[in-house]
């Protein structure tokens, strides 16, 4: 974090990790058409507390190739890993086949993506299909991720947490767990957050937060982003963070939000 911050002399939570780059704690912004320039803006004002930016679903296919590389390189140049949505793979195995993978791997390593998603969410990968695609995504060194859950239906607890156990021991970086799965008839799905506490090691674990896209209202929203900061601690792996709430999220994590200091919560 920049040394000049405004009020230096108000403590904040010692267990919170301040400097990057991050083991824990990371915050995932998922972005759709940000503009250099908007870019720019906000990583002047929120780039201390961003890890990882998704391009979501496949807007990258619709940006021109210059813009998209300047906007990779302006994260990676900010010390933020640039993340491939996961739609998008399922895209192109929908459209295009298994074939087509390894071509589309090597345009998002040529353009600057690190990190890259293999998901569910509309097209069916079997397991199998999801080892192989991880797997693939780590032979193009670039860093696979894999999301568990369904953005539709419920998965049971015991599901979702052996899923979530096979993707971590595939080798993903990370495990993605779908925000609406986490949030139940509008309130945090509290039975699966505890027991993925209980069973995982948490730190190789992303939590979506829930979105309006899918029928989420904001206050859901930051409901649900209150319970996990409040369940896990200020170092907990939040995905989903829309650009604008950057900063909010990162005073709900130190408690200098609305909700106050987390043993107010």
């Amino acid at each position: 974090m920049t040394n000049n911050i405004a009020f230096p002399f108000v403590p904040l939570d010692p267990r919170r990790s301040m400097t990057k780059p991050r083991k824990t704690g990371l915050t995932m912004v998922s972005d759709y058409q940000l503009g250099l320039t908007g870019l720019e803006d906000l990583l002047r004002v929120g780039g201390d507390y961003i890890d990882i930016f998704k391009f979501a679903t496949g807007t990258s296919r619709l940006l021109p190739r210059n813009i998209l590389m300047d906007k990779l390189a302006m994260l990676t140049d900010a010390g933020i890993r640039p993340f491939l949505g996961g739609q998008f793979q399922e895209y192109v195995l929908h459209n295009l086949g298994l074939e087509a993978f390894d071509q589309h791997l090597e345009e998002a390593k040529a353009v600057g993506f690190d990190m890259v998603e293999i998901s569910d969410n509309v097209v069916d990968v079997d397991e199998d299909t999801k080892l192989l695609l991880l797997n693939k995504v780590k032979e193009y060194g670039l860093s696979p991720v894999g999301e568990i859950g369904d953005k539709t239906a419920h998965t049971s607890d015991a599901e979702m947490v052996a899923e979530i156990q096979q993707v971590l021991d595939s080798g993903a970086e990370l495990a993605m767990v779908e925000g609406q799965e986490l949030m139940l008839n509008g309130e945090p799905n509290v039975s699966l957050i505890e027991l993925i506490k209980a069973q995982l090691d948490t730190s190789r674990v992303m939590f979506e937060l829930a979105t309006p896209r899918v029928g989420s209202t904001h206050a859901e929203i930051y409901k649900g982003k209150k319970f996990l900061i409040k369940t896990f601690g200020p170092d907990v792996n939040l995905g989903n963070v829309t650009p604008e709430t950057v900063v909010e999220t990162e005073t709900t994590r130190l408690g200098l939000g609305s909700a106050g200091p987390l043993n107010l919560m």
